[in-house]
């Protein structure tokens, strides 16, 4: 595939890569090899995740002031507090809200891997008073957020995953009718892609629809934590880190 203006990110090339990074994950193959990653992979990824912001200002206008940077991940993984001492990720991701990856809001989160590509959309352990304002919310009329999951758009990024409690938080009837939402902990939606699905259509191309779709999603829940005292939160680069599980959103304690 032949990268250009509409598609920024040549998917092939990086997943080609990227499969020879996780088959040889050291610093001396990173090394012979940095050239790709420095020359192509990284300011592509970087260029599509600015095509992607400017893409998501028609749906949502606070994107216009987002700085691309603000919204990328290293590949350097931090080995620390992990069994696992491989030194980099197999994927390339963005986590993009209106705050780039330090904001505490809903957002859409994207990453480019072998055989798991994955696109996300909603909010992951919200702080505490985002998490009270949204579940007052379900449980004052959950109707509207009902008709977003009902639209026909977004039923490819369905279910919506919670992890919701086993029990009815304090405060709230146990026999409400909206418990499954009252219960959540997490709002979220998520599409895997295949290589094949990611390489044909391009990048740009499948985010930017999927941005499209999830806008409504997001953008309640972000109006619902707007109204919360934990719009915003201290910048921290840590939580994506050491993950390995499929989880998404910016959190003190989230693992992807």
């Amino acid at each position: 595939m032949t990268v250009s203006k509409k598609e920024p990110f040549d998917a092939a090339r990086a997943l080609r890569w990227l499969r020879q990074l996780k088959k040889n994950n050291d610093r001396t193959w990173f090394a012979a090899h940095r050239n790709v990653w420095d020359e192509h992979i990284k300011p592509e990824w970087e260029d599509l995740v600015t095509a992607l912001i400017l893409s998501a200002v028609p749906v949502d206008e606070r994107f216009a002031y987002v700085d691309p940077r603000a919204c990328l991940f290293r590949i350097y993984r931090d080995t620390r507090f992990s069994n696992d001492k491989t030194p980099y990720k197999t994927r390339v991701a963005a986590w993009m809200s209106p705050f780039g990856k330090s904001g505490a809001n809903a957002g859409f989160y994207m990453h480019v891997s072998p055989g798991n590509t994955v696109f996300g959309a909603g909010i992951y352990t919200p702080e505490k008073d985002a998490l009270a304002a949204l579940r007052m919310r379900m449980a004052r009329d959950a109707r509207p957020f009902e008709r977003i999951l009902r639209a026909k758009r977004l039923a490819p990024y369905l279910p919506l995953r919670t992890d919701a409690l086993l029990r009815m938080p304090r405060g709230f009837p146990k026999d409400h009718p909206n418990g499954d939402l009252i219960r959540a902990r997490n709002y979220l939606v998520r599409r895997v892609f295949s290589d094949a699905e990611i390489t044909h259509a391009g990048a740009y191309a499948t985010f930017s629809a999927a941005i499209r779709d999830c806008a409504p999603f997001v953008r309640y829940i972000d109006e619902v934590v707007a109204d919360s005292s934990a719009a915003m939160r201290e910048p921290s680069d840590g939580w994506e880190e050491n993950s390995t599980s499929d989880h998404f959103g910016p959190s003190s304690s989230a693992k992807f």
